[in-house]
């Protein structure tokens, strides 16, 4: 050859704006295990071919430099494994680099045998390397990462059969070249698909991340019910559907809640909590909604109901709940209810101050109680009041 190939030149050029491109993408934003996996997959790409490019005019060093392009499906392979744990590919990082290993050994012994099997060696084992990484990444069950890496297991399958089959019908020089720009062209496309799949997790991790934020900002965490912002937004949406002042509103407070926690600790202070809102969730219907109002005080809403049936509702409910507090090492706890019927155009907040002064006459009366109440909330009228479960201490 009188001079450096413009093929191999080209090749070796696009492969370095690709392994600077990730290298840079690395030092900015946002990358995982594995990333450096490969870019060092790529820039051993492009030592490969650029030395070959500079070196075009003594060939017979090409089946040693060829070597360079063996390692990188199994560079990405290893960066693979360290990507996501999750991926689950067959084998392990020791099978790919014993197989690397053992083909570039392999390669190093046979080449200088004869000038026959010099330029066939690199063309084998490159094919093996690539065929066995792209049998790993067609092997991997159905994920958020399947897509990336069949299309990576496509790739390989692509790049190792091409020279292969023309290789055969070429003379051996233009067989290397073709191996070369079919690998320049894999590992370009290589790099585009891993570039896709780091942006791809980071699009998962931040949706994750929002839906993670929303539960939080939505759910009391001790409880697992709607908080009370939360539980507003649902009543008002549950209401839309509804007939005005078919709906009634229960506030309920856990009866000498300060005590619990003072006597047997803040541990069975939250056990009460929650067997309190676990057991509402129980015994409410599907269409209803329910939430922590605020320290030891719940929330209810019973969609199609009258002040009667919420009296028979809070009954259960104290039933179900003294039934199940020993099982949890609490005393037979007791609520106190504060039982309103909403109005028509009446807000959930102000329901909520009617709700509130049922509530209070209810600890008036000694607790361990439901209370109904009508009328204004400057002028509360306390319609009908029920003892539950056992009497208060």
């Amino acid at each position: 050859m009188d001079g450096p190939s413009p093929p191999l030149l080209l090749s070796a050029a696009l492969l370095m704006v690709a392994a600077g491109a990730l290298s840079g993408y690395d030092l900015t934003q946002r990358t995982y295990r594995g990333f450096q996996w490969w870019t060092c997959a790529l820039w051993l790409n492009v030592v490969g071919v650029g030395a070959m490019a500079l070196s075009a005019q003594t060939p017979s060093t090409w089946p040693l430099l060829r070597l360079l392009l063996v390692p990188w499906p199994l560079l990405v392979l290893l960066g693979l494994r360290r990507f996501d744990a999750r991926i689950g590919l067959p084998g392990s990082a020791r099978t790919d680099l014993g197989l690397m290993a053992t083909l570039l050994v392999v390669a190093l012994l046979t080449i200088p045998v004869s000038a026959d099997t010099a330029a066939l060696v690199p063309l084998v084992a490159a094919s093996v390397a690539l065929l066995y990484a792209a049998a790993v990444t067609w092997s991997v069950p159905k994920g958020p990462e399947a897509t990336g890496l069949r299309l990576l297991g496509a790739l390989w399958l692509l790049v190792a059969l091409l020279p292969s089959l023309s290789g055969s019908t070429l003379p051996a020089a233009q067989a290397a070249l073709l191996q070369v720009c079919v690998v320049a062209l894999g590992a370009l496309a290589m790099a585009f698909i891993v570039l896709t799949m780091n942006s791809q997790r980071t699009e998962r991790a931040l949706r994750l991340s929002r839906r993670r934020l929303s539960v939080l900002a939505n759910i009391d965490m001790l409880t697992q019910v709607p908080n009370r912002r939360r539980f507003e937004e649902l009543a008002h949406r549950a209401l839309q559907s509804d007939g005005a002042g078919s709906a009634t509103l229960l506030l309920v407070d856990i009866d000498h809640f300060k005590q619990i926690n003072d006597k047997l600790g803040h541990a069975a202070g939250d056990r009460a909590l929650k067997l309190v809102s676990r057991c509402t969730s129980e015994l409410l219907r599907a269409q209803d909604v329910a939430g922590r109002h605020g320290g030891d005080e719940f929330v209810m809403l019973l969609r199609r109901s009258s002040t009667q049936e919420a009296m028979q509702v809070a009954e259960r409910l104290v039933s179900h709940l003294q039934n199940q507090a020993h099982a949890h090492a609490l005393p037979r706890l007791t609520l106190s209810f504060g039982i309103v019927q909403m109005r028509r155009g009446e807000s959930i907040d102000e329901t909520l101050q009617r709700a509130d002064l049922a509530l209070y006459e209810a600890k008036r009366l000694g607790r361990s109680r439901a209370v109904a109440a009508d009328g204004d909330p400057d002028r509360p009228v306390f319609r009908s009041s029920q003892r539950l479960g056992l009497t208060s201490s």
